[in-house]
């Protein structure tokens, strides 16, 4: 069995998290604080939700169909955790025209699946380097902040374990989606937003590159709170190190700040394996155990995770 000083330390020093320090810099010049998946704008009763991401280079150079796929599924996460149903796409694409090709189709074969419009895009035919930047937008009822977590919240993990393992580089992507219809996927997204519309949802967050505990450290950052959390109650895949896992990209993983009991059974009802891991507190230190080891995995009144200290 594998130390939790271990685990804690692959985790800490993963490069998907401390890649994350470099955003202080450019939020201090841009004035956004929030920290959050997506950002909204409140139309009076409806919110247009819209999140923006890239994929990494290397895995645009290894898999250009895969980065192109991805670039639909990332953003249309960050949406779906906000409470939104993810509506049109947009992108910028950069590089070869053999890697150009295979990354619109890649996107193609995401806009069916999650049944996505393409509203734009833009391509860089003669670039020196190779790209694909997206974003989506989706329509919401309510919105759940990634910033109003607090003290007392269960925190809730949900995860698709019906899937495999594709390295692509640093990115450790546990694709579940692929061998999946859009009606059974779209049963699995549904999920998540009527639960933000009921009220189930304090605040939320989906599980990226930064990893498990990197992910639930941005939430905790953002809403000025710590956790405890319980590494074996995570859900994981049989046969997985923790290390390994704590470290991975599931492509559909979410944490959740609840106070209703209600929210891990409509979960697991719709497909995930969900679980409450532990609860948020006021001490800003995320705390992790295993079995009878307790350790701490961020202390956020010395540490940030966005370099805002």
């Amino acid at each position: 069995m594998e130390s939790l000083s271990h685990i804690i330390e692959i985790a800490k020093n993963f490069k998907g998290l401390k890649r994350k320090i470099e955003i202080g810099e450019i939020t201090a010049i841009l004035g956004e604080h929030e920290y959050d998946d997506a950002g909204f704008i409140d139309m009076g009763g409806i919110n247009i939700v819209v999140s923006t991401d890239g994929i990494t280079e290397d895995l645009v150079k290894s898999d250009p169909w895969f980065a192109g796929y991805y670039s639909v599924l990332v953003n249309v996460n960050d949406v779906v955790v906000k409470g939104a149903r993810p509506m049109g796409y947009v992108n910028v694409m950069s590089g070869s025209r053999e890697s150009r090709l295979k990354m619109a189709q890649g996107i193609k074969a995401g806009l069916d699946k999650y049944g996505l419009k393409l509203l734009k895009g833009h391509t860089h035919p003669d670039s020196s380097y190779e790209a694909i930047d997206a974003a989506v937008v989706g329509i919401a009822k309510r919105v759940a902040k990634g910033n109003t977590a607090r003290p007392g919240d269960d925190v809730v993990m949900a995860v698709d374990l019906d899937g495999s393992f594709g390295v692509k580089g640093w990115v450790k992507c546990f694709d579940s989606t692929l061998k999946k219809g859009s009606s059974e996927l779209g049963k699995m997204l549904d999920s998540i937003i009527s639960a933000v519309e009921l009220g189930l949802v304090k605040a939320s967050r989906d599980i990226s590159a930064p990893g498990i505990l990197g992910s639930l450290a941005m939430l905790c950052e953002a809403s000025s709170v710590g956790a405890e959390v319980d590494a074996g109650k995570i859900p994981r895949p049989d046969g997985n190190a923790i290390s390994e896992w704590f470290i991975s990209y599931p492509a559909m993983g979410f944490i959740f700040a609840s106070d209703d009991e209600s929210l891990v059974p409509r979960l697991r009802e719709a497909g995930f394996s969900a679980c409450v891991v532990g609860k948020f507190n006021d001490t800003k230190k995320i705390s992790v155990g295993l079995g009878g080891d307790r350790r701490i995995f961020m202390d956020l009144s010395r540490e940030s995770v966005f370099g805002v200290h």
